[in-house]
């Protein structure tokens, strides 16, 4: 997607790049298909000095809300059509086949956020959906559910999970979609609060869409990390030291990435700066296992926007109580951020690759993009950024992994940790480390899981 939009930025091959994806999107029979679609023109508008065609509203057949909200942000206008809309019949039942691809095929958070909306309201959100999945089968009558992930996974062994846009993704995707647009034209759902539960089906994060992948000089070598605890803190700090020879003065907040990926083993390593006042109730030994929740129950960041599909990311810092681990005193200065706008086709990134700084005691920070990678800034300064890269097989993953990209939080200077209402005299910092391992004997074997923490002070 990034490459297409890529090629409507140049004027070379705009005209003949754009009259093949219009003609693309014309062929497009899913409202989740013709927003991945409209996805490319909006990108290209809004970051590669493309100026959207009139045609572009015109050749949207399977209109929603989701595609009137990227249009409108491409400065067009859109095309109203609610003619294909009807509500549930009273007799309609929901097919098995409905629920049954529910934390299959999709995420069960489109069905979640069905059943909440018909909590408040008293609306029949999820039967709607459901009719929307069955009408929609007659889209692809002789393929209805194709897309065969294991297609791909089989030929790995067991234990794989696909990283594909499925038909009965999309399908789902597209009754969701659907029925949001219901409930705007006949049960009268607020237009901001529509536009809001659409921004679910995003296939991109808006802030994300044009991230582009870079893989850091200093990353670590495959040998590294191998040995016992004190080999393992030792490659730790050959990782700091090549960060600050490649960072003068910057930091490393954060690191979380496969660094072997083989077919019999894989290696994923996470990194995560703490600051602690004296005084707490765990000795040093004993504080990574007592911090080991924190790899599952990281600190959530919460996010907002100024409008539905801003480029700009405004995150709401927690206070330090929230963040305070009252045993020990300390805290992380990394949190991963929510779920808000998550794209996606991005699930890669989340939940544990997307680390910001937690900065309490701010109002708010913002998460820019400027040349692919991201930016932290406060009140008009940079104070740390966040890069990208790939790192893993492409179509597929060991289901043990987060991801099969990885990705690093630096910060520029100190600043991002200056917030903080400590004095600096009864301050330490420590990196909280894990590392999983994966092994397996046979090519068709699922891998067993290792997990290795601990903590070192800086």
């Amino acid at each position: 997607m990034q490459e297409l939009a890529a090629r409507l930025g140049e004027p070379a091959v705009r005209v003949e790049t754009e009259s093949a994806l219009l003609q693309l999107l014309r062929s497009r029979k899913l409202e989740a298909e013709v927003v991945e679609v409209l996805c490319i023109f909006w990108m290209a508008a809004k970051g590669l000095g493309y100026s959207p065609t009139a045609e572009l509203a015109e050749s949207i057949l399977k209109p929603s809300p989701l595609s009137d909200l990227l249009v409108t942000s491409c400065g067009l206008s859109i095309q109203a059509n609610n003619a294909s809309l009807k509500e549930v019949p009273e007799d309609f039942e929901i097919p098995d086949d409905f629920n049954g691809v529910q934390g299959v095929d999709l995420p069960r958070i489109f069905r979640t956020s069905m059943s909440r909306l018909e909590a408040y309201s008293g609306l029949p959100f999820v039967r709607q959906m459901a009719f929307e999945w069955t009408e929609n089968r007659a889209a692809y009558p002789d393929a209805p559910y194709q897309g065969d992930a294991g297609h791909f996974i089989r030929p790995l062994g067991d234990g794989f999970i696909g990283q594909l846009s499925t038909r009965t993704a999309l399908r789902a995707i597209s009754a969701y979609l659907r029925t949001m647009a219901v409930a705007k034209h006949f049960w009268k759902m607020p237009p901001e609060l529509a536009d809001q539960e659409s921004l679910l089906a995003l296939p991109l994060h808006p802030t994300l869409a044009l991230l582009k992948p870079g893989r850091p000089d200093w990353f670590p070598e495959p040998t590294d990390f191998d040995g016992d605890t004190e080999a393992t803190e030792t490659s730790f700090r050959t990782l700091l030291a090549r960060v600050a020879a490649a960072r003068h003065g910057d930091e490393l907040i954060a690191f979380n990435s496969p660094v072997v990926m083989s077919m019999e083993r894989c290696v994923e390593v996470s990194l995560v700066r703490w600051s602690q006042v004296t005084g707490g109730n765990i000795d040093d030994a004993d504080l990574a296992a007592h911090l080991e929740s924190f790899w599952t129950r990281r600190q959530a960041l919460s996010s907002k926007t100024p409008e539905p599909l801003s480029t700009t990311t405004l995150v709401v810092p927690p206070t330090l109580e929230q963040l305070v681990d009252k045993a020990c005193k300390a805290w992380p200065l990394a949190g991963t951020l929510d779920f808000d706008r998550m794209g996606y086709l991005q699930h890669d990134l989340y939940p544990s690759r997307l680390f910001f700084p937690t900065m309490s005691g701010l109002h708010e920070v913002e998460i820019t993009l400027r040349d692919g990678q991201l930016e932290v800034e406060v009140e008009n300064q940079v104070v740390a950024d966040l890069c990208y890269w790939n790192a893993g097989w492409g179509p597929a993953r060991p289901r043990q992994l987060r991801g099969n990209c990885g990705t690093a939080l630096i910060s520029r200077g100190k600043a991002y940790r200056e917030s903080i209402g400590a004095e600096s005299r009864s301050l330490r910092a420590f990196y909280l480390w894990q590392i999983r391992t994966l092994q397996r004997s046979g090519s068709f074997d699922e891998f067993s899981e290792t997990l290795a923490t601990g903590t070192i002070y800086v």
